[in-house]
């Protein structure tokens, strides 16, 4: 079956919530118009809109072992919460994770701001461990300050944690541009005027964003994807969803369409005499603008071309009065601008059953081993130098 009611037996301020699970592509299409209005209402972010996750579904593999499991539910027939999941099996344990690329996206669970929110999210996370029967959920840059936090918090075995924060710049209170980059002491010495000022030295440079109709998108989404995977090859980090097919898929599903909707994705181009040398791919919510993806020709890389178009793109979102995330990590592009501003995430690994449990401590007690028996070696193989050293 594709669809399996439920109705929760929590207890809520208001009607009690009814759960479906979605396991259906078609089924799955036809939330977008109650998805939308889900998302406006709980002013969700980028990674919660029903195109960031319909994107990242058409992405999969056509033969992914990763399958659509995505929570639905509602409430006197409105749709309150949705938590689109995808589950699989990894040796003899079954994961789910949230419908997304495989790059680590943030997650979160998509609920609408009721007064009992978070006894819906609680039922949401006993729902989903019923119906997906994973032994093991992972969740990737959680707000530590969201309800799903909490709830896997005191219900949950967490066998990992990793805390992590994320830059922003606060500019919806921001009334002078000028002034406003005066006080990031961070760019005293590269200031956004002087680097463009700079570039313009070598040749005509131009910005844009460019229209997803407009025929060189997609010749840029592939110049995009080429410049990231010279760029992990460059700094040798493995990301294998970067080298994959799922990445040009995926861009080109949020990119090349006509529709503005809720969470809507642009894409930013910085051209020297014509071709490209920096691109951004920046989310527009509600109230903010998210740096999703960015990347610049290393050839180019002495003119600074990715922090030029990273700055315009805050400037653009101080011009349309939003404020800017950058995302998680804190490279000196995105510190520079948020001066000290920035939210606390985390990354979960949270264990649901009891045989997840002894799958990871097993993992353990084998990495345990391998290092134990490492260092053994490293001693033995120390104690042979000295003696060579001291014959």
């Amino acid at each position: 079956m594709n669809w399996i009611p439920r109705k929760s037996d929590a207890l809520f301020a208001g009607s009690p919530i009814t759960f479906e699970t979605c396991r259906d592509t078609g089924k799955f299409r036809a939330l977008q118009a109650e998805w939308d209005e889900l998302f406006e209402r709980a002013n969700g972010e980028y990674f919660q809109s029903f195109e960031y996750c319909h994107g990242s579904l058409m992405a999969e593999h056509v033969d992914t072992r990763r399958k659509l499991h995505c929570i639905v539910g509602r409430r006197d027939g409105r749709l309150v919460v949705v938590w689109p999941l995808l589950a699989s099996y990894r040796s003899c344990w079954k994961f789910a994770e949230p419908l997304a690329p495989l790059n680590q996206s943030p997650s979160d669970i998509l609920v609408a701001p009721e007064r009992d929110a978070a006894a819906i999210v609680e039922a949401a996370w006993r729902n989903a461990i019923a119906t997906t029967r994973a032994d093991v959920f992972e969740l990737w840059h959680l707000r530590q300050t969201s309800l799903l936090h909490a709830c896997l918090s005191h219900n949950g075995v967490t066998a990992r944690a990793i805390a992590e924060y994320t830059p922003f710049s606060a500019l919806r209170d921001v009334h002078d541009w000028d002034a406003y980059c005066r006080s990031r002491p961070a760019r005293e010495r590269n200031a956004p005027e002087y680097l463009k000022r700079r570039m313009a030295k070598q040749g005509k440079y131009a910005i844009q964003v460019i229209d997803p109709a407009d025929e060189r998108m997609l010749p840029l989404i592939e110049w995009f994807v080429v410049q990231k995977r010279k760029w992990a090859g460059d700094k040798a980090t493995p990301s294998e969803w970067t080298f994959s097919d799922a990445s040009p898929k995926l861009w080109s599903a949020l990119l090349a369409r006509r529709q503005s909707t809720p969470g809507m994705f642009r894409l930013f181009v910085l051209t020297l005499n014509g071709q490209p040398v920096a691109a951004n791919i920046v989310a527009i919510a509600s109230d903010t603008a998210y740096l999703v993806a960015n990347t610049y020709d290393l050839d180019q890389k002495k003119l600074s071309p990715g922090t030029i178009l990273v700055d315009e793109c805050v400037k653009w979102a101080f011009e349309h009065r939003l404020d800017f995330d950058f995302g998680s990590g804190e490279q000196r592009y995105k510190t520079s601008w948020s001066a000290g501003e920035k939210y606390a995430t985390s990354s979960l690994m949270v264990i649901a059953t009891a045989w997840g449990q002894t799958g990871y401590m097993s993992k353990q007690f084998v990495k345990k081993a391998r290092e134990g028996a490492m260092r053994v070696v490293s001693r033995v193989v120390r104690k042979a130098d000295a003696t060579a050293a001291s014959d």
